[in-house]
């Protein structure tokens, strides 16, 4: 067989070829030979072998130019670690709720001999800062962290020699869940620092979020009589009470009993969130992140701010992919500002364009625009349906506010009553505990009631004052009383709520 190799395929032994050929050319050289016509064709085809051997490529050699050249600088998979705080100064959190965390790492030195099994549930909005906190002050406080990651399904086979017998198990999220919070707060780690533990769950196990609310309480009962380290629960709200953890697991007798400490953040402020993007910037400038980021303007961060919400994580996410050389400039659009009102302190006018999150509003701000509605075209300004899907999550709490501070904005007797016949009916489908749709209806008829009842409200600032229990379960009277006064066939609950202020007033007289 005659193959002959390709000009382009670059042979092992190229060396030996080369070699052997160039002595053969010196041999053919010394040896004269008659010039003919396929002579010629074979020099022009070792000339073309010879050119194109030259332009093979070695894959195997190493390109020295890029080192000599600057490397172009690449965005880590962890770039937000370069941002986080590693001092208190440095946290975007309310410096009251940093005392309350720092009273409960202080708690739990004070007790670690006695009851060293101490929780505590952080809630607050996503972006809030509610782990960043807990690393710093951990931190601080000497703790070493150990968090608790949900671990992948795996099936396990069990095996006799070659012959398989059939049975395929996978272990159980909650027996894992369990054996983490008892071998984690006991057993440390060999190359840890720190001698003090401080467990963090922060990803619920999915099978405790079905239906095991009583599986979850037995797990923390024995946690607190076998544990011996402090652990942390931090959990995000939501608007649905059917995702909302915090209060499906964390019920108010689970938290009474077993003493759990419940440090609820809030969305951060604009004046935090501000000195926080100006950190962010700074951070930017500096030496290892200059050939990475540029410096964004005032009016790109302003519009950040706005548009985060009170996320910090959302907006250092805005602040990263705006300010990265080469990428295209972030769009932002006007604000509806009314231009009347006299604003004393400079405030943002622009936002980002089509980046963002929904809107997220305080109780007390939700309460404003319930007691002074403001209309538009003959339409409510602020519209009820959203204000009773933002605070869906707390619907008694919400209408408790309400019944608190409803009667002093209004004017008249008529619009006063109108408002109250649709907030006692809130009360009544309120009391309906077997289906949670009624919650949602409840509070809208609530805040709907109330705003379109208030035709004229009451202008000036008002405090909000918080909800009072009453105790209708008065002191009971004796049988010679309630002879006297004729309500012995009278329950107990309705003579403390409807007879036992007017017979105060008849005792009187």
């Amino acid at each position: 067989l005659n193959i002959t190799q390709k000009p382009w395929v670059r042979s092992a032994f190229s060396e030996l070829n080369a070699s052997q050929s160039s002595s053969i050319d010196e041999a053919s050289v010394s040896v004269p030979a008659k010039r003919t016509r396929s002579a010629s064709t074979k020099a022009r085809a070792s000339k073309t072998a010879t050119a194109t051997a030259s332009k093979i490529v070695d894959l195997t050699a190493v390109d020295d130019v890029c080192d000599n050249s600057p490397a172009c600088p690449v965005v880590s998979d962890n770039w937000m670690e370069s941002f986080a705080p590693s001092v208190s100064d440095e946290l975007a959190v309310h410096p009251k709720k940093l005392d309350e965390l720092r009273d409960w790492f202080r708690h739990c030195g004070a007790v670690q001999k006695k009851f060293p099994a101490q929780i505590c549930l952080l809630t607050g909005p996503a972006g809030s800062g509610k782990t960043a906190a807990l690393r710093v002050q951990a931190k601080e406080f000497g703790y070493e962290l150990q968090e608790w990651i949900n671990p992948i399904d795996c099936e396990e086979i069990s095996t006799l020699g070659d012959q398989p017998s059939g049975n395929c198990y996978a272990t159980s999220q909650l027996d894992v869940f369990k054996s983490f919070l008892l071998r984690a707060s006991r057993y440390k780690s060999l190359l840890a620092m720190q001698s003090k533990r401080l467990l963090l769950v922060e990803d619920i196990p999915n099978i405790l979020l079905k239906d095991a609310t009583s599986t979850f309480e037995e797990l923390l009962i024995e946690y607190t009589k076998y544990g011996k380290s402090p652990l942390v629960f931090i959990v995000a709200d939501s608007k649905s009470r059917m995702l909302n953890i915090s209060y499906k697991l964390f019920t108010d007798q689970l938290k009474t009993n077993l003493r759990i400490e419940h440090i609820s953040f809030n969305a951060i402020a604009v004046t935090i969130m501000q000195k926080s993007m100006k950190r962010f910037c700074s951070i930017m400038q500096q030496q290892p992140h200059k050939a990475l980021y540029k410096v964004p303007s005032q009016n790109v961060v302003d519009s950040i701010v706005v548009c985060a919400q009170g996320d910090i994580r959302n907006a250092l996410i805005n602040l990263h992919f705006g300010s990265l050389i080469g990428a295209p400039s972030i769009a932002t659009t006007k604000l509806n500002i009314s231009t009347s009102a006299t604003v004393r302190k400079r405030k943002a006018t622009n936002t980002l364009k089509s980046i963002g999150r929904d809107e997220s509003i305080t109780m007390m701000h939700a309460l404003g625009r319930v007691f002074n509605p403001k209309y538009e075209d003959n339409r409510l300004q602020h519209n009820p349906e959203e204000l009773a899907e933002a605070f869906y999550s707390e619907p008694r709490n919400f209408v408790n506010f309400i019944h608190a501070n409803y009667l002093p904005h209004f004017r008249d007797i008529a619009h006063v009553n109108d408002a109250v016949n649709d907030i006692g009916l809130a009360d009544m489908l309120l009391q309906e505990y077997r289906d949670d749709t009624l919650a949602l209806v409840a509070l809208n008829t609530a805040i709907r009631g109330c705003m379109v009842a208030n035709a004229a409200p009451v202008s000036g600032w008002m405090p909000v004052r918080g909800p009072k229990r009453f105790n209708v379960q008065s002191t009971t009277t004796t049988l010679t009383e309630q002879n006297l006064l004729g309500v012995s066939n009278i329950s107990k609950g309705l003579y403390a709520s409807e007879y036992s202020s007017f017979v105060k007033c008849i005792a009187k007289k």
